[in-house]
């Protein structure tokens, strides 16, 4: 990684340093600070897991030693992410600080390449920080009993300090020199942040050891949780992605399914994909058991981002759109100021709603073609481009009293007023309304009675035959209609509820 930013720091020093290239450096590091932001709500995840493993009197004595590990590595983690980020006012102070440009806080001098070689080069401060990067690694190591598996973590560890080939500018092979030498203040900024990424990453890595020896002696489990770890949270569009997905307190023998992608051996599955589209991105996902002859499911979810040159759309809520719901999209730029980036979606109705920011109405199910394009001046280019799923809202689940099948106390069902249509875990407001269904009141002794009902409320005769309902009886709600906010009536599930 330091060798491939030596050679694009290198070719920004040809190009005389374009705004432009510096914009992009102020705008990766902006997405990897966002990405740290991410990876620090996992890792609190990991913490809060061993707290209550810690607190229950049925597992507390084998945890004890692996939570006070994971207390020491979070403060040690903490510290040092605090460490790294005052090197970056270090270098901010070295180039004269920042400037208010119109109310905006902005580097005054993001192009400077002498402060961070004056600093980090010729006064060493480099070296020391490779010294403390090498320290955090052998603290977290340290913190693993095995050797072998020491070792293994080793190698899987972001923090990797390697002194790059030598060559005619670097003749000596300076880790610092390669690092800091004759790059701007901006592009230091990143590499920090880089750092600090590095930082949460390997302190997920070994926490995630730790947590997964909680159960090596027992196969007893009392609480599960999913978690999925990715190596790293930042990638480059294109860049093959890789991340461990387990159901914590697990069994080494036992492979449950975690999903189509997910290859599992010893208990951990193993998920690799391709990154694409820049900005934050968020894998959802579940793991598959049988507990007692039942499947449970435990979803799981990471984000990562990706940073690329030009322009990306983001959907805020869902990976598709959906029909009779306002949309919120996200478009996110590098190279351009996000007043200069234009969206264009044929068939669709697009209302702004601040910078970079869309609220999009759909009514055609299907595919809608979208484009980006930058301006700069009196000229214009597309930037990006891309297709996005349009899907009817999914259908309601009819329910009575909260219920939609099984015994229901009569009490209970008879203060009921009608059939009311609810839409579970959907990421919009939604609301559903049933136009029409028939009440079948199927007594214990005597024949069937059917009500045609229009509206979601019991009439007149529905509730006479509600009024004389008995024990042991059956009501049953078919042919069942509801509309929601695409204006689509549907035909919904019935409902058969037994009194009792």
């Amino acid at each position: 990684m330091i060798n491939l930013m030596y050679l694009v720091l290198t070719a920004m020093l040809a190009l005389n340093i374009t705004r432009e290239v510096l914009e992009a450096f102020r705008t990766i590091n902006n997405s990897i600070e966002q990405s740290n932001s991410s990876i620090d709500s996992k890792n609190e995840s990991i913490y809060k897991a061993f707290e209550v493993a810690a607190q229950k009197e049925s597992s507390k004595d084998r945890v004890k030693p692996y939570a006070d590990k994971a207390l020491e590595i979070k403060a040690e983690s903490d510290k040092f992410f605090s460490y790294l980020g005052t090197w970056k006012d270090s270098v901010i102070d070295r180039s004269g600080g920042y400037v208010d440009n119109n109310g905006v806080k902005e580097l005054k001098s993001m192009e400077d390449i002498d402060a961070a070689t004056r600093l980090f080069v010729e006064e060493k401060k480099g070296d020391i920080i490779k010294s403390k990067l090498q320290e955090y690694v052998d603290f977290l190591l340290a913190r693993i009993d095995d050797p072998a598996e020491r070792e293994s973590l080793k190698k899987q560890l972001p923090i990797q300090i390697k002194d790059p080939p030598k060559s005619e500018d670097n003749p000596s092979g300076s880790w610092t020199y390669g690092t800091f030498h004759n790059i701007p203040v901006v592009a230091t900024i990143t590499m920090f942040s880089k750092f600090q990424n590095d930082v949460r990453n390997s302190e997920s890595i070994v926490l995630e050891n730790l947590y997964k020896h909680i159960d090596d002696n027992t196969v007893v489990f009392d609480a599960l949780e999913a978690i999925a770890v990715p190596k790293t949270s930042y990638a480059l569009e294109g860049q093959e992605m890789e991340a461990k997905v387990m159901l914590v307190a697990y069994n080494k023998s036992y492979n449950p399914n975690m999903g189509p992608n997910v290859k599992v051996e010893n208990g951990i599955g193993t998920m690799k994909f391709k990154a694409s589209g820049a900005g934050l991105k968020t894998v959802n996902g579940q793991i598959t058991r049988e507990v007692n002859g039942e499947q449970k499911s435990y979803p799981y979810n990471f984000q990562y981002m990706v940073g690329s040159a030009g322009a990306s759309l983001q959907l805020d809520k869902m990976n598709v759109m959906y029909i009779g719901v306002p949309n919120p999209i996200t478009l996110s730029a590098s190279g351009y100021n996000i007043e200069d980036v234009k969206l264009s979606m044929p068939g669709a109705d697009l209302q702004a709603d601040g910078k970079g920011k869309y609220i999009v109405n759909v009514s055609k199910a299907g595919t809608l073609d979208w484009s980006i394009t930058g301006v700069r001046g009196t000229s214009s280019s597309s930037i990006a481009a891309g297709k996005i799923r349009v899907k009817n809202i999914p259908p309601p689940t009819a329910k009575i009293a909260g219920k939609f099948q099984g015994m229901i106390p009569t009490s209970t069902a008879k203060a009921q007023q009608g059939v009311f249509a609810e839409l579970e875990n959907f990421d919009f407001d939604t609301k559903f309304t049933v136009t029409k269904f028939r009440f079948v009141w199927i007594r214990k002794i005597g024949d069937a009675v059917p009500i045609e009902v229009v509206g979601n409320r019991f009439n007149g005769d529905c509730q006479r035959a509600i009024d004389q309902s008995r024990p042991g009886d059956k009501w049953l709600i078919e042919n069942v209609f509801a509309v929601g906010p695409d204006k689509v009536v549907r035909p919904i599930n019935s409902v058969s509820l037994t009194l009792n």
